[in-house]
């Protein structure tokens, strides 16, 4: 805890303190700020019974996946190589935040998907986003005023195409979502620049897709009147150069890297799979499956998945001795469907059932279509 003096009201410090005694035995030294969970708090307007099982839910994420020490290692997952860093520094004229720049018209999200799993994807975008939050905390503790991110959405070079519509109603949405779920209040708004002509038509896709709270906070600057328009919310220290006019002045003077495109080369291809390789797994509409598979404490199992379309997904673990228990998060947005087969594992704590639950309870009228094959090591 910092020893500065924090502008929380006193209302808010008692539902900070009821909420920190709620979730102690998963709140770990690191994450256990007054800010981190007032920005729970105020993202779900006091709901304890809709905070708790969420924050436990993301408080499992943390411990899985090792996000209290993420952003000490090097910025070096295969994605980011074509998912270029945008955090720049404070923005200065919009009080209390940072600038991130997201190059939303020229990263090749298309390739990326063809060329890594899902699931490998979301680990390089946690990476990204355990750095701003560090960042943000860091200035928590050095101000004592909660911080949050300005999110610049780049849209230099958008297409418009079929792929984007599927980006849009896919992996794009996927990742809104998560953000909003995992990381809750970061974001004090979303930016969108250089928007093309047909932004409207952008826009009345995407809107329904997004969560509530995420369409509340976009603001979209105008066509000719951007530039002038974000030097207004940001010093220039922290907008990227390659937004400069070639022959005019320098108005922008943070050195970011445009992100490289994948070669179509590097795409993920289908080889010969032996026979049974794959089990396949239909669930209808508006219902969940399970998938129970035993398994002794030390063991690692690896699970790979198709499917035809969105999923919600986690891991539960059953034995005689103890009540059920989440081993691995609940992942409420999959993407589908899948062009790269989702592949990941789970370090076995205990010896036990291991009970897979797949969800297709969003659906109205698809059943959702899978092969999946788990093993154990």
């Amino acid at each position: 805890m910092s020893s500065i003096s924090q502008n929380i009201s006193p209302e808010e410090m008692d539902k900070i303190q009821t909420l920190r005694e709620m979730v102690k035995e998963q709140l770990t030294p690191y994450y256990d700020t007054n800010f981190n969970l007032l920005r729970w708090l105020r993202g779900h307007n006091n709901n304890f019974g809709e905070i708790v099982p969420k924050l436990r839910n993301h408080l499992l994420l943390r411990r899985l996946f090792h996000l209290d020490t993420l952003a000490d290692a090097p910025r070096d997952h295969p994605v980011h190589k074509y998912w270029e860093a945008g955090l720049t520094g404070e923005a200065a004229l919009t009080p209390d935040c940072l600038v991130n720049i997201e190059q939303s018209g020229t990263n090749d999200y298309w390739g990326i998907l063809h060329a890594f799993p899902i699931n490998e994807v979301l680990r390089a975008r946690i990476y990204d986003l355990e750095a701003m939050l560090r960042a943000v905390m860091a200035k928590e503790k050095e101000t004592g005023r909660k911080h949050a991110v300005l999110y610049v959405m780049d849209l230099t070079g958008l297409k418009y195409d079929r792929n984007l519509i599927t980006l849009l109603r896919g992996a794009l949405s996927a990742i809104s979502a998560f953000i909003t779920e995992h990381y809750v209040e970061m974001i004090h708004e979303f930016v969108l620049v250089n928007a093309p002509s047909f932004i409207s038509t952008i826009w009345t896709i995407a809107k329904p897709l997004l969560p509530e709270r995420t369409r509340n906070k976009v603001q979209i600057l105008g066509k000719s009147t951007w530039r002038s328009e974000i030097l207004q919310m940001a010093r220039a220290e922290a907008l990227p150069s390659f937004w400069n006019t070639e022959g005019e002045e320098k108005q922008f003077l943070a050195n970011l890297k445009r992100s490289p495109p994948i070669d179509v080369s590097n795409y993920h291809k289908n080889g010969q799979l032996p026979p049974g390789f794959y089990t396949s797994l239909t669930i209808g509409a508006g219902k969940c499956g399970t998938i129970e598979v035993e398994a002794a404490k030390g063991q690692t199992l690896r699970w790979q998945i198709e499917s035809d379309g969105h999923f919600s997904f986690a891991v539960n673990f059953k034995s005689d001795e103890t009540s059920p228990r989440l081993v691995y998060p609940r992942l409420n947005q999959i993407p589908g469907p899948t062009f790269v087969p989702v592949d990941d594992h789970l370090q076995c704590d205990a010896t036990g059932v291991y009970q897979f639950w797949i969800s297709n309870e969003h659906a109205w009228i698809h059943s959702l279509k899978m092969r999946y094959r788990i093993s154990k090591e």
